[in-house]
């Protein structure tokens, strides 16, 4: 459905086809809703793709001290399942790599450096996307510590 460039009511193409000779114009017209543009693909649709999280710590909620702490309750072992299952959540295709970037506190670069010695497989994903994958990972750790009081 098309709407009438001049007076932007359906009317006009849809009975009488000329835009002079239209009787129902602008607020007038039942099918008159304000201007809208149409998009020659018809209705938008929502792209599936969502993207890799690059948010703050700010975003959700943590602070620099905070995720220390995060990192250090990683590091003691005693809650590997809890880490390894955030770490999931966050990102399933690098999760490996972000219990690795925690607990051996490597960053990125070190991380590709080892891999560039044949000593570990590619990171799927670019600096920006890594940390940003981290930084939900940790939001989530956060999360289910603080269901347990942690």
């Amino acid at each position: 459905m098309r709407k009438c460039h001049t007076c932007l009511c359906q009317t006009c193409l849809t009975v009488c086809g000329k835009c002079t000779d239209c009787k129902e114009k602008t607020e007038s017209c039942d099918g008159y809703n304000g201007f809208w543009q149409e998009s020659i693909f018809g209705i938008p649709q929502e792209t599936p793709y969502q993207g890799t999280p690059r948010h703050s710590l700010a975003y959700y909620g943590l602070t620099d001290e905070r995720v220390e702490e995060l990192e250090k309750l990683i590091q003691s072992g005693r809650y590997t399942a809890l880490a390894s299952q955030a770490a999931h959540t966050a990102n399933e295709m690098i999760e490996e790599y972000i219990l690795l970037s925690v607990t051996q506190n490597k960053s990125y670069d070190a991380l590709k450096v080892k891999w560039e010695l044949k000593e570990m497989e590619r990171i799927p994903y670019c600096r920006t996307d890594f940390y940003g994958i981290r930084r939900y990972f940790f939001s989530i750790f956060n999360e289910k510590m603080k269901e347990i009081g942690k």
